[in-house]
């Protein structure tokens, strides 16, 4: 028989015991701390962004959007996160996949689900219209929903070597669709159609990402609808004739926050009619091509492609903040035939630099500046606004913009994260047309040449190295210490 008592008065078995509670203590802790940190992880924004440009943050704009969000979102990706991550370009997905995450931690409304197609090919079925594919987003909330594809979420360049991802608008496409699916509506805006070729879409591609729904119009044939508050013309070579400039004037006078966008460019005939409607407006579109000469603003050989100034804060005040400057490339002159006419005024809001001038239209190939030809404080861009009260007396405001440089709108500038032409241009038009509900998220280029690691990741090697690990080793070093000492 074993006599319990001596049993467990023997020292072997007391400090045994001591071992395997210590033992049991430690695992118990470890697992308590890996079930904190991993909620805390997953649910507060503890993420410690160590890029150059910080491509795994939101931007304040999101975290303003998200901290105000009172509709629950869900966001479907069609893959296993394992899958989704690992897609090409892999450093882009990985970073949207980033981004869907920090919407959850900074918004409880916001839920992600990953979804995979060949477990779960039912899925699809919910959506009888639509051509669901791998690592399609779907992001929605109640009934409504939009469809993120995969492509959409990288700015995307073509060159003669090929296609090629030049810098991320995950953030910007993911918020705009969130903003889509909780929104009453979208922003109608119209391009002229019948007068020659638009040479926008990368622009008219950025408007509908950020929620405005096209439509093309020919004056000629039909008429602008109601709820449009934007008409685009842009580069036309045929002029419009007088009973189409009378629908613009019936469609700026009709409404408040209502805006015609003109652009110039250098490959315009002639156009009277245009000129004239222009000029009523206060706003001249000349002859020639704006040269700079200040090299500090040429970012190429040209001195046709410069860094524009602001010529006002108002609709500026935002780059201002951001130390981003816009781009002009090969812009006509603008000239404000007058400042302010009546209830109709005037203002510059880009110009090239005092050191700026104007190449004549019939010079030579071989042309140098002279002095004479630098004039300086070129108009790149031009705002005419008219203030008037309606027929029940309240003050409604409309206004034409023109644009001397198409090529401001170029896909190329407008994706560049250097440059301000994408957002200034969108806080611009938003500002016109009386939008509250829109925000412009830069591009960000991505780089995996910095040290990635999130805050849990921080904790757990702190608390492994700095209190685990010399702790195993002090309750270890004491264990052997005290068997070798009752021996």
């Amino acid at each position: 028989m074993i006599n319990i008592k001596s049993f467990l008065n023997n020292r072997k078995v007391r400090y045994g015991s001591v071992s395997v509670i210590i033992t049991i203590t430690v695992i118990l802790l470890v697992v308590l701390l890996n079930i904190v940190l991993t909620f805390l992880f997953n649910r507060f924004p503890l993420n410690i962004d160590l890029t150059g440009n910080r491509v795994f943050e939101i931007s304040k704009e999101t975290e303003n959007f998200l901290s105000s969000l009172d509709k629950d979102i869900v966001i479907h990706i069609m893959n296993t996160e394992a899958g989704f991550t690992s897609a090409s370009p892999q450093e882009y997905f990985i970073q949207a996949n980033e981004v869907m995450r920090k919407f959850t931690q900074y918004s409880s409304h916001v839920k992600i689900e990953y979804v995979d197609l060949l477990r779960n090919p039912g899925f699809s079925s919910q959506y009888p219209s639509e051509q669901i594919r791998m690592n399609d987003i779907i992001v929605k909330s109640g009934e409504k929903y939009k469809i993120i594809y995969p492509s959409t979420l990288f700015n995307i360049f073509s060159s003669e070597y090929g296609d090629y991802v030049a810098s991320s608008r995950a953030e910007q496409t993911l918020t705009s669709a969130m903003l889509n699916v909780i929104s009453g509506g979208k922003h109608a805006a119209a391009v002229i159609a019948g007068h020659g070729a638009h040479d926008i879409l990368g622009f008219l591609e950025l408007l509908l990402l950020n929620n405005y729904e096209l439509s093309e119009v020919n004056l000629l044939t039909g008429d602008i609808h109601q709820e449009v508050s934007l008409i685009i013309l842009a580069n036309p070579v045929r002029d419009l004739s007088p009973e189409e400039l009378k629908k613009l004037d019936v469609f700026l006078d009709k409404g408040d926050n209502r805006a015609l966008f003109y652009l110039a460019s250098l490959v315009q005939p002639e156009l009277p009619n245009i000129d004239i409607f222009l000029g009523e407006w206060g706003i001249q579109v000349d002859s020639g091509l704006v040269f700079e000469t200040d090299n500090s603003r040429l970012i190429s050989p040209s001195q046709f492609i410069a860094i524009a100034d602001y010529a006002e804060d108002k609709y500026s005040r935002n780059m201002i903040q951001k130390n981003l400057q816009p781009l002009i490339a090969q812009s006509r002159p603008l000239r404000a035939v007058y400042d302010e006419f009546r209830y109709r005024y005037v203002t510059t809001l880009l110009k090239l630099s005092p050191l700026s001038g104007i190449r004549p239209v019939n010079s030579s190939n071989d042309w140098i500046p002279s002095l004479s030809d630098i004039t300086g404080d070129i108009p790149a861009l031009m705002l005419s606004t008219q203030a008037r009260n309606d027929a029940s007396g309240n003050l409604i405001k409309s206004h034409v913009l023109v644009c001397g440089s198409i090529l401001a709108l170029e896909e190329s500038t407008l994706g560049n994260p250097y440059i301000a032409n994408s957002a200034y241009f969108l806080d611009l038009l938003g500002a016109l047309t009386g939008r509250e509900d829109y925000f412009h998220i830069m591009d960000k280029v991505i780089g995996f040449t910095e040290l990635r690691a999130n805050y849990s990741q921080i904790i757990v090697m702190t608390v492994i190295f700095t209190v685990l690990l010399p702790l195993a080793v002090l309750t270890a070093g004491i264990i052997v210490w005290l068997r070798r000492r009752h021996k």
